[in-house]
């Protein structure tokens, strides 16, 4: 509905009391449009109390935008248009007109998340450094609210989980997106340089030694002394194991991104790498070596340049054992391939004095081993030469007596998990093989092959025996959680699961997927 005439004229009167601005601050805002109400509030004599009351007033976010264009709008008017409007829309629009309003800007800037403040600093074409470092510390201090204690290890929460680690990523891009821009690059040095108690210092340098590439010395050595500031040459007594590998596992990926790392920080790097490779150690040795933590061992070998602590991780591996609780289960082929890479790892480190490296020869693999061969250290040529000797008869064809040809066509045979990395699809490799076929010995033989292969997944497994493939311990996690999913929290298909599987023979061929149809029908039977 327009305004009547007789309120166009008062907006328009060269003179209006306080009451009459008022009266017609209200109509303008209920009823006028954009353009009236910019005239209207762009007049000289219209009180400060009046401007504030047609923006709170105005139902027309058009109309607040109108007035924010006005040359007459303040730092006020602009905080009480955020309250209708957010503080990235009055931001987005005041950065078109007006930059002489920063105190305004460095106000609204500190109720953006991390998401607007990157949209802002996209939308804007230019801005001052002190508006650029507001926009980056206001996505940072917006940190995704911590798990609650536990969630991370219960397993029946993973989608609270992962919606959680989804939030970080998102906050770490943003966050990313404002640092990285080109004009704030130049800002790194005063970031960096920022007194430790900033609450902005901590996940900024952590960034910028997570992402960016090729930092000038200085701008490397700043981020180095404020997410390393102490050397610590003896390790923590209550430092945990997991704590001191994920701390390792951490260095080795900034000195892997920034090689220079180690000379510039040495004198701090150095005792933190001993520290922390000594507490690890100490965990390996009283609680074993799970296959997820062999990892840590190529960390240690890429950033230790301490002999005695090399010697030490090298006298752990060849002594290893599996924690308690994997002991009693079947042998895990990825902990030996785990073994293996860690054993080479450490053969790379050109510091690892010789008997340590005779030590971890026999897990070596042989193309490593082959580059030992020549080693002045006799013991590890001995033992290098072993390895090489023992991978080379594991290539040579086996001799067996001469018999007539068999009428019968030679059966296929399941490839080696490395000739199957080899053809670019490795899974599909060995979907070819199903559904089984040939005799039974053959059959077994093949869905064998399958469940030890790194690339089976829940979907093959399931065509598989299911006497197998219950049985095998690196895939009990995957078919946990495959059967959590098929059978839900139905007591009779469990039961039925659970009977069936008690009665089945070692050498039965039900599939895992009829073995779970059969379960589901005894629910619906019913």
């Amino acid at each position: 509905m327009a305004l009547e005439p007789v309120w166009v004229a008062l907006v328009d009167a060269p003179s209006l009391s306080p009451a009459q601005q008022r009266t017609v601050a209200e109509i303008v805002a209920h009823r006028g449009d954009p353009a009236t109400a910019a005239r209207f509030f762009a007049r000289p004599d219209v009180t400060a109390e009046t401007r504030a009351l047609l923006i709170r007033e105005a139902y027309d976010r058009q109309l607040i935008k109108a007035v924010l264009a006005t040359p007459v709008v303040t730092t006020e008017a602009l905080l009480i248009a955020a309250e209708k409007l957010g503080a990235e829309t009055v931001l987005t629009e005041v950065a078109r007109t007006r930059w002489d309003l920063q105190e305004a800007q460095l106000l609204l800037v500190k109720r953006l998340d991390h998401a607007a403040a990157r949209r802002v600093a996209e939308a804007w074409t230019y801005f001052g450094p002190e508006l650029r470092i507001a926009l980056i510390d206001a996505a940072v201090r917006d940190k995704p609210q911590d798990l609650e204690h536990g969630v991370a290890s219960d397993s029946g929460r993973k989608a609270e989980r992962d919606a959680w680690m989804a939030k970080v990523e998102s906050w770490h891009n943003d966050v990313w997106a404002l640092l990285s821009a080109q004009p704030a690059e130049s800002l790194w040095p005063e970031l960096i340089a920022r007194s430790s108690g900033h609450d902005s210092d901590q996940l900024i340098v952590n960034m910028i030694l997570a992402r960016a590439e090729e930092l000038p010395d200085r701008t490397l050595l700043a981020c180095l002394k404020q997410a390393f500031p102490k050397a610590d040459p003896e390790p923590d007594p209550d430092l945990r194991g997991w704590a001191a590998r994920l701390e390792l596992e951490r260095l080795a990926d900034i000195v892997s991104r920034h090689p220079r790392a180690l000379a510039l920080h040495g004198p701090v790097l150095r005792p933190l790498t001993r520290s922390l490779a000594l507490a690890g150690v100490a965990e390996w040795r009283k609680k074993g070596i799970s296959k997820w933590e062999w990892s840590t061992f190529e960390s240690l070998a890429a950033v230790c340049t301490d002999p005695e602590v090399l010697s030490d991780a090298a006298e752990c591996l060849a002594t290893a054992t599996l924690p308690s609780w994997q002991r009693d289960r079947r042998p895990d082929p990825d902990w030996g391939i785990g073994r293996s890479k860690a054993a080479d790892a450490l053969a790379g480190n050109p510091l690892l004095p010789s008997d340590a490296l005779a030590l971890v020869a026999p897990w070596l693999g042989p193309a490593t081993a082959a580059r030992f061969t020549q080693h002045p250290n006799e013991q590890v040529r001995e033992v290098v030469e072993r390895t090489v000797a023992q991978a080379v008869s594991k290539t040579e064809p086996v001799q067996r007596d001469v018999r007539p040809p068999s009428k019968e066509a030679k059966r296929p045979t399941l490839p080696s998990d490395d000739a199957l990395a080899e053809s670019g699809d490795p899974r599909s490799e060995l979907a070819s093989y199903l559904p089984l076929k040939g005799p039974a010995a053959h059959k077994r033989q093949i869905a064998q092959a399958i469940i030890e292969s790194r690339f089976a997944d829940a979907d093959l497994l399931r065509e598989l025996p299911a006497a197998l493939v219950l049985t095998s311990a690196s895939h009990a996690p995957g078919v946990a959680t495959l059967l959590q999913e098929e059978l839900g929290d139905n007591p009779q298909m469990w039961d039925t699961f659970a009977g069936k599987v008690s009665r089945m023979a070692p050498n039965a061929t039900k599939s895992l997927t009829a073995l779970i149809e059969e379960a589901r029908a005894s629910s619906t039977s019913d």
